[in-house]
């Protein structure tokens, strides 16, 4: 995938099947690929996603401000070995200065003991440096 001129592109280089990607596809792609880096464990990524000033809104829990409460927050998630969450987006919009998105979708937690629950998120991007961050999250 690259950006050309104000659009995203897939495919392998500019003489291959060119299709343009829509903002709201790229931040549905992100959601993709936030969900996979949590299958995988994989903290660092996921953090980096994040913008310093992040905001988490969970279940039980008073508002979390900041990378590094957000941070700790996923930290504890991903140690808990005993279920396995993925999510994936249903509808995404971006503001017409394409410096604002968000997009929401339903998630799946799957219990050691066989129990499934699913629930739904809404999450807020901003454009830092030409990239995508993940301003604020809520879910249930």
């Amino acid at each position: 995938m690259w950006y050309l001129d104000g659009e995203y592109h897939i495919g392998f280089d500019s003489d291959d099947t060119d299709q343009v990607v829509l903002p709201e596809q790229e931040i549905m792609m992100l959601e993709s690929a936030w969900s996979d880096r949590y299958a995988a464990r994989d903290l660092e990524e996921i953090v980096s996603m994040f913008t310093d000033d992040t905001v988490l809104l969970m279940p039980e829990s008073e508002p979390l401000v900041g990378i590094d409460a957000v941070a700790a927050a996923t930290a504890e998630m991903l140690a808990d070995e005993s279920s396995a969450s993925s999510w994936r987006s249903l509808a995404a919009s971006v503001s017409e200065s394409g410096d604002m998105a968000w997009d929401y979708g339903v998630t799946t937690t799957r219990m050691d003991d066989g129990s499934v629950f699913e629930g739904y998120y809404l999450v807020v991007w901003v454009r830092e440096d030409g990239q995508w961050k993940i301003a604020g999250e809520m879910f249930n």
